[in-house]
């Protein structure tokens, strides 16, 4: 719902995306996140936040284990130092789910909330699998979210892949690699499903299988997957010149594609 001042003009609405930087609103959001980690009535018994506190201090921050206390608020801290720099909060993020990962079977709840937090303030990011990407659509999230239902290894590894070579932690993403895991998903599921070599074989025979297809959307994930063989590209090829160069949009583009395709074989019960 848009509020008074935006709807009369008094303040522009919120729609430009947020992103390579952390307001001063969304950063309170993530310490309130941590709040809600450090909150005894929310995590399961057993759960033990000093630990990960422990862990961020010896293995994030790379500092002496004996001087470690927890009277330091690491974890607040180093969240509210507007010396470090945005992106390394997203890499402690991440680090701090990775050991809740382990600890805690809340994990989704605290993931749901993060990316509301997120979504609100129109950051660019959300938290997905453990990892923070660069991405705007609750669909988009949803579609990526549902292909790791896969009940296959492969498919799922190369999703897992495809988004952490995205991940917003990541100095330089690799976006052309990215693509790359994320066609490879389709291709794992094509090979499982129909034992050919190449999409273009494994799409003919689901076909001969009686599975209907729609001519479109079949002709337009050949498009694709022609594309990312395309030499100019430099995904399955050495990339030939630096104009070419994948961008951040066509590798979140290509997640969610292949993802989707994913679903919608899925769903054929094939």
């Amino acid at each position: 719902m848009s509020l008074f001042s935006e709807r009369y003009g008094y303040l522009n609405p919120r729609e430009v995306i947020i992103r390579g930087h952390i307001t001063k609103q969304i950063q309170n959001s993530i310490y309130n996140w941590i709040l809600i980690i450090c909150d005894k009535n929310c995590y399961a018994p057993g759960f033990d936040y000093r630990a990960v506190e422990q862990y961020v201090w010896v293995y994030f921050l790379d500092q002496r284990m004996d001087e470690f206390s927890s009277r330091n608020d690491v974890i607040k801290r180093y969240i509210l130092d507007d010396k470090q720099v945005w992106y390394s909060k997203l890499d402690l993020i991440e680090v701090i789910c990775e050991q809740l990962v382990k600890q805690s079977p809340r994990i989704k709840l605290f993931t749901e909330y993060l990316n509301s937090e997120f979504q609100r303030h129109n950051f660019a990011y959300r938290m997905i699998e453990g990892h923070i990407v660069e991405i705007t659509s609750q669909e988009e999230i949803r579609a990526i979210e549902y292909a790791f239902t896969t009940p296959l290894d492969g498919v799922r590894t190369h999703i897992q892949t495809a988004l952490k070579l995205l991940s917003a932690s990541q100095t330089v993403p690799d976006y052309r690699n990215s693509i790359k895991e994320s066609i490879s998903a389709v291709e794992c599921l094509c090979r499982h499903i129909t034992g050919t070599s190449t999409l273009d074989d494994a799409l003919q025979c689901i076909i001969k299988k009686g599975i209907a297809i729609n001519p479109q959307m079949k002709q337009g994930f050949e498009k694709l997957y022609h594309y990312t063989s395309d030499k100019r590209t430099g995904i399955r090829h050495a990339l030939m010149d630096d104009e070419n160069e994948p961008t951040s949009a066509e590798a979140i583009y290509m997640l969610v594609t292949c993802s989707a395709f994913i679903n919608y074989l899925n769903t054929k019960n094939i």
